[in-house]
């Protein structure tokens, strides 16, 4: 992995997610797209490097939140923020499972979403009932949000192939070990 980041023509990719979390976080704080960054992580890279992504995504959405954005440092708001994290991992290793299992890159993007969107969401479902906010589940709330992933998923795709144009670096979608 240490050999990929210093890789002029792999480290784009990377960093190009890592720009548009930081962006992303201040635009949409609280509808930040993980399980979107999920299933690209799913997709676009290996295990090891697909965990650590995740938890960078979440870790610079969270400094964002708290430190920017003025998220109170209380039990729930912290909570929630391990839940995000633990809930986007769960999303990642399913999308990685559900893809294995598929041909056909289109076939395999929409499962991946749609598995780590499904996950995402019943996981933070299932910790709002303990930690509060169980009223942000709303299927007009839900929706809206997964809208949001689908946007960012299908925009960040086509930045993935316009970064593949431009360094040349093969960007076929498929599950590396």
């Amino acid at each position: 992995m240490a050999n990929e980041l210093l890789n002029p023509k792999t480290a784009a990719w990377p960093a190009t997610l890592a720009g548009a979390t930081i962006l992303g976080s201040l635009a949409l704080a609280c509808v930040f797209p993980f399980a979107a960054i999920a299933a690209l992580a799913a997709l676009t890279l290996d295990r090891r490097a697909g965990i650590a992504l995740v938890g960078a995504v979440w870790a610079a959405n969270q400094a964002v939140g708290f430190l920017l954005m003025n998220f109170p440092w209380d039990a729930q708001a912290v909570g929630h923020g391990i839940a995000i994290l633990a809930a986007t991992l769960a999303g990642f290793g399913v999308a990685r499972m559900v893809a294995s299992k598929i041909e056909g890159s289109v076939l395999r993007s929409v499962a991946a979403l749609a598995s780590a969107f499904a996950v995402y969401q019943v996981l933070l479902r299932a910790y709002a009932q303990i930690g509060g906010g169980a009223e942000n589940f709303s299927a007009e709330i839900v929706s809206g949000v997964a809208i949001n992933d689908a946007m960012w998923f299908v925009g960040l795709l086509a930045l993935r192939w316009a970064i593949g144009q431009v360094t040349g670096e093969k960007t076929a979608l498929s599950t590396a070990r």
